[in-house]
C-alpha cells in the first residue's frame, strides 16, 4: 500500500512540475484538475453530470445481469437448446456495441432508453457466456440429488444450477462492468445534454482541459468504486462456496 501511494504521489508531482515548467492548454496544473474533480461530486454538476450517468449505468448493467444469467443458466443446463440458440448469440456478440449506436438512435431517439439499451447490449455477453460455462460445470452429483428429491426442471435451475454458477457469473460481471462504463461514456457523447460523457465533450469543445481530465478521473473513480463494491458483494455471497469447496476437496482427498 505504501509503494502504491508513493507511486501515485510521484506521478502527481511529476505532472505538476511539467505543468509549471512547460505551461500548455493540454497540461493544466493539478489544483485546477482537483477543483474540477470535486465540483463534479456536489452542487449542480452532481445532478447534471454524475447522477444521470450512474442511473443509466445501473439500469443497463442490471438488465445485462438479468438477461445474461437467465439465458446463460438455461442454455448451459438444457444443452438441447444449444444448436438453436448458440449461433445467434455468437453472431450478436461479435457485433461491436459501438456499431449499434446509429441504429439505436433511430429506434429510440436521443433518449435514456437508447443509452440504457446500448449499455445493456455491450455488457450482457460476458455475463451470458460466464453463466453458460458455469451452468455446464455444475457437479453432476448435485443434479442427481436434485432429481432424486423430486425437484422440477425450473426448481433445479433456480435452487441448484444458479447458485453453483455464481462464481463464474461474478467473473463475467467484473468484465461486463468495464464494458458498461465504456458504453455509458460513448452513448453520452451523442446527442446528450447531461452525463459525464456530455460533460467531457462540452469542456473539450470549450478548451477547458482541466475539466476534461476531471471528468476522466471521475469515471475512473466510479469504476474503481463499483468494482470494489462488486468484489465485496461477491465475497459475501460466495462465502458458502469456499466452505463447500473446501469440504468437497477434503472429502475427495
Amino acid at each position: 500500500m505504501a509503494w502504491q501511494a508513493a507511486t501515485i504521489l510521484a506521478l502527481i508531482a511529476l505532472w505538476q512540475w511539467a505543468a509549471l515548467t512547460y505551461p500548455a492548454v493540454y497540461l493544466p496544473p493539478i489544483e485546477r484538475i482537483a477543483q474540477g474533480y470535486f465540483q463534479i461530486w456536489h452542487g449542480d454538476l452532481l445532478h447534471s453530470a454524475l447522477l444521470p450517468s450512474l442511473r443509466r449505468l445501473g439500469a443497463g448493467f442490471a438488465i445485462a445481469i438479468l438477461v445474461g444469467c437467465v439465458i446463460g443458466v438455461v442454455l448451459g443446463s438444457l444443452r438441447s437448446l444449444d444448436p438453436w440458440v448458440r449461433p445467434t448469440i455468437e453472431y450478436l456478440r461479435y457485433i461491436p456495441a459501438v456499431a449499434i449506436l446509429p441504429a439505436s438512435l433511430i429506434v429510440f431517439g436521443a433518449t435514456d432508453q437508447m443509452r440504457i439499451f446500448v449499455i445493456a447490449f455491450g455488457s450482457v455477453f460476458p455475463v451470458l457466456i460466464a453463466a453458460t460455462d458455469g451452468a455446464r460445470r455444475v457437479d453432476p452429483i448435485l443434479l442427481d440429488v436434485a432429481r432424486a428429491v423430486g425437484l422440477s426442471t425450473a426448481e433445479r435451475l433456480v435452487r441448484v444450477v444458479l447458485p453453483a454458477s455464481l462464481p463464474s457469473i461474478f467473473s463475467g460481471m467484473r468484465v461486463a462492468l468495464s464494458i458498461a462504463l465504456v458504453m455509458m461514456v460513448i452513448s453520452e457523447l451523442i446527442a446528450a445534454d447531461d452525463g459525464l460523457g456530455f460533460y467531457i465533450l462540452r469542456n473539450q469543445r470549450l478548451f477547458q482541459t482541466a475539466n476534461v481530465y476531471a471528468g476522466v478521473l471521475t469515471i475512473g473513480t466510479v469504476g474503481l468504486g463499483l468494482t470494489l463494491a462488486l468484489l465485496a458483494v461477491e465475497k459475501r455471497v460466495l462465502s458458502w462456496h469456499r466452505g463447500w469447496r473446501g469440504l468437497t476437496e477434503t472429502g475427495r482427498g
